[in-house]
This record gives structure tokens, sequence and C-alpha cells, in this order.
């Protein structure tokens, strides 16, 4: 399996807050005033992003690159 750089793409009207996301990677997400997860590293390890993907209970979180 390939660990390019890639981009955490969030949509906002699929994220519900629960934070399973920032419990995986507070370093790479975290939940906004809006109540949202929003990504906080550029890029990311693509095995590292697909760990996050794949703890979003409501499927919110996709990949990019």
């Amino acid at each position: 399996m390939s660990d390019d750089q890639v981009k955490l793409l969030i949509d906002g009207n699929e994220c519900i807050g629960f934070g399973e996301c920032v419990s995986e990677d507070p370093d790479a997400v975290e939940l906004g005033a809006d109540g949202c997860a929003h990504p906080i590293a550029a890029t990311l390890p693509r095995t590292r992003a697909e760990r996050i993907c794949a703890v979003c209970p409501t499927g919110a979180i996709t990949i990019s690159g």
C-alpha cells in the first residue's frame, strides 16, 4: 500500500461532531466552534488518513489525492 501524502476532506453537511476522528488523531483533526470536524494538517500519509476516515460513523471524511 502506498503511503503518499493526501488531504482529508470533511463534508460539513454529513459531520455531526462525534469526535471519533479527533480521538483517532488529534494532531490531524479538530472539532471547530461549529461542532464539525476540520483538518488541521495540510497533508497526511495515506495510511494515517485512511485510519481517520475509517472511524467516522457518518462517512463524512474522505481522501483527496
